[in-house]
């Protein structure tokens, strides 16, 4: 099944999603006119093309502008942003590879797979790559479950890592790692709780602006911000268990179900209801 926005193309937001169960990912296709989205993380690969157009970013603390056709390569847990270009079109398809499958392409590609990192910049210039890639989204799109589209998107993952697999993970701060994880987990496990920067600063010993201060600069966004990112990813679990939208919103910490659809609609780019129906 196909989730789409309500919204018309050409002058509106739309965006559908299939799922590829063989593979165990996402494949995205998105036109926006609107949607900007703000500093946030996946925890899997993000692997796209600008089919039609071009989006500005900011990645690894720089501002830049990814052009028509060129991939974009984000590694799991960075964070950045994504926005249109005035005057240009964003026409997009993307996939969303967690670690288990990177992990299994890269030692089919013969790459070292215990941290699997893509480029060190956000995008990359390489019009054969892109073509096959292009070919084989539409492939899944078409048929999630055939052999030929599973078979095409694994050797664009394999081709991938064998020619912009960086090696090297990225941190922005190393040296709050283990405050800043305990913080996470903390997060976490109060997910849908009321947490205070007082129950923050209690469970890492830190102050209160200290632990903004950590957080922020190791992870590159707020704890507010990472709450509500695990909120949405909690929301997305539960919505592809088959559970209705309009329980969900309280399942994963959010106060109502406009509360839900707000956070899950900018950070995801279509509403709840839209995501569940392509399940």
């Amino acid at each position: 099944m196909v989730m789409r926005a309500t919204d018309q193309p050409g002058t509106r937001d739309t965006a559908s999603c299939r799922s590829m169960p063989s593979l165990g990912l996402d494949l995205i296709s998105a036109h926006y006119v609107r949607q900007d989205f703000p500093p946030h993380f996946h925890e899997t690969y993000v692997i796209c093309v600008d089919e039609r157009g071009a989006h500005a970013s900011w990645y690894r603390g720089a501002n830049c502008i990814v052009p028509e056709r060129a991939l974009t390569l984000v590694t799991l847990g960075e964070v950045h942003t994504g926005r249109r270009v005035p005057g240009q079109v964003w026409h997009y398809r993307a996939v969303y590879p967690d670690l288990e499958l990177m992990r299994r392409v890269a030692r089919d590609a013969g790459v070292a797979s215990s941290e699997v990192a893509l480029a060190e910049g956000l995008s990359v210039h390489d019009p054969d790559l892109t073509a096959a890639f292009l070919a084989a989204h539409r492939a899944g799109e078409v048929a999630p479950d055939s052999l030929a589209a599973e078979s095409a998107l694994t050797e664009v993952l394999v081709a991938l890592l064998r020619r912009h697999a960086d090696g090297r993970r990225h941190r922005t701060d190393p040296s709050p790692v283990h405050l800043v994880d305990v913080i996470r987990d903390y997060l976490e496990a109060h997910l849908t709780e009321r947490v205070t920067l007082g129950g923050l600063a209690s469970a890492t010993g830190l102050t209160q602006y200290a632990v903004l201060r950590a957080f922020r600069r190791a992870m590159g966004l707020p704890p507010h911000r990472y709450l509500t990112q695990l909120r949405v990813r909690r929301a997305a679990q539960l919505l592809r268990a088959g559970h209705r939208p309009s329980r969900v919103a309280r399942m994963a910490g959010f106060a109502d179900q406009s509360h839900l659809n707000r956070h899950f609609r900018r950070l995801v780019g279509v509403t709840p209801g839209a995501f569940a129906q392509g399940r």
